[in-house]
Parts: structure tokens; C-alpha cells; sequence
């Protein structure tokens, strides 16, 4: 019986193990981001093209066979760095800010990490995601920093198995968790209020 669950645990992880996937990720239109970013006054963002600072630029993750070897590509079908800063402007409408030209703030950085991982247990298989990104915040008026930060989006996924829809949502929801933690970052909120 283990023998047999193994066998299914190895085919539900690699799904192809050798064929790359490219997984269709964004932020769910449907997530509320409303956060303590809610209570700033109006502002107008202007969010920088981002930069794309991963250590491993190929791939968002590896298919492994039942030995654990990389055996084919996780990808994704659109730049990382475009889908962090979507959900950046998601997370800004949402609580009231807007995104455009002239701005009362430039938003510029860098996606730091945009990573994939399954990894199985004894029962269930474990699905991981974890999205990065440092940026700064600089008043147009004054051109002066207002406030940089690093942040961070994880999402964790136990389920008897996955294939590539499970693998997408857990990448749809670790940008939404490192949107949140932008929203609800009490020193950005207190640093945009000091600027107007």
C-alpha cells in the first residue's frame, strides 16, 4: 500500500516530469487587499518598471522526479517582475490610491525572489511559494526617499497531490500575501503620510 501511494505521490509531483510547465499566475481580481493603507489620503502612484534580481532568472522552479533531480522547467508565461508590480497596482486601487502619471510617488525596486517548491510527506504533498521584492518610495515633489523596504509573500499548500492548476494557485496567492504585506506596512503608511 505504501509502495502503491509513493507511485502516486511521484506521478501528482512531476505531472510530465519532463515536459516544461508554464503556469498562466495573477493576482485573483476577487482578493480583498484592503489594509491600514486605506486611511492615507488619496495619492497617485507611479510604479517604475521593476527590476529582475533573481539569482535563477530561467525558471520560477524545478520539476524532480521520485529522486529528487531537476528534470524539467517551472515557468512562468509572463515577466515576474511584471505580475509583482499588477499586483502592487491591485493592492493600491484597492485602498484608494490610484496609479498614473503625474505622480505624488515613484515606486522603483527590484523582484528579489519569485520561487516554486513541492515538497512530499508522508500523506499529503507540501506545495510552497514565496515572492520578494525590495522597493523604494520617492516623492515627486522632493525627489528625496521617503521610505524603502523589503518584502515578502509566502503561501504553503498541503494536499493529497497538484498538478499545474495547484501550482498556480499557490504562486496566484503568494503575490497576494506579499501585497498584503505592503498594505499593512505601518511605517510606509506613516512615511506617505509625513510627504503630503
Amino acid at each position: 500500500m505504501k509502495t502503491i501511494w509513493l507511485l502516486s505521490v511521484v506521478v501528482l509531483v512531476q505531472g510530465c516530469a519532463f515536459t516544461t510547465a508554464r503556469l498562466n499566475i495573477a493576482a485573483r481580481p476577487d482578493t480583498n487587499f484592503k489594509g491600514p493603507m486605506s486611511q492615507v489620503a488619496p495619492m497617485k502612484f507611479d510604479i517604475k518598471p521593476l527590476e529582475d534580481a533573481r539569482s535563477d532568472k530561467a525558471r520560477i522552479g524545478w520539476k524532480r522526479n521520485g529522486f529528487g533531480q531537476n528534470t524539467a522547467d517551472i515557468l512562468s508565461t509572463r515577466p515576474v517582475t511584471e505580475l509583482v508590480a499588477e499586483g502592487i497596482r491591485a493592492g493600491l486601487k484597492q485602498n484608494g490610491q490610484s496609479a498614473g502619471i503625474p505622480s505624488d510617488i515613484n515606486i522603483s525596486g527590484s523582484v528579489t525572489r519569485f520561487w516554486f517548491e513541492v515538497k512530499p510527506n508522508f500523506w499529503t504533498i507540501e506545495f510552497n511559494g514565496n515572492v520578494e521584492c525590495d522597493l523604494e518610495f520617492v516623492s515627486n515633489r522632493t525627489n528625496a526617499v521617503i521610505y524603502k523596504s523589503r518584502y515578502s509573500g509566502t503561501y504553503t499548500k498541503k494536499t493529497g497531490g497538484g498538478l499545474e492548476a495547484t501550482w498556480t494557485e499557490v504562486m496566484d496567492a503568494s503575490i497576494e500575501k506579499l501585497v498584503e504585506d505592503i498594505v499593512f506596512d505601518a511605517n510606509l503608511i506613516e512615511a506617505l503620510n509625513k510627504s503630503q
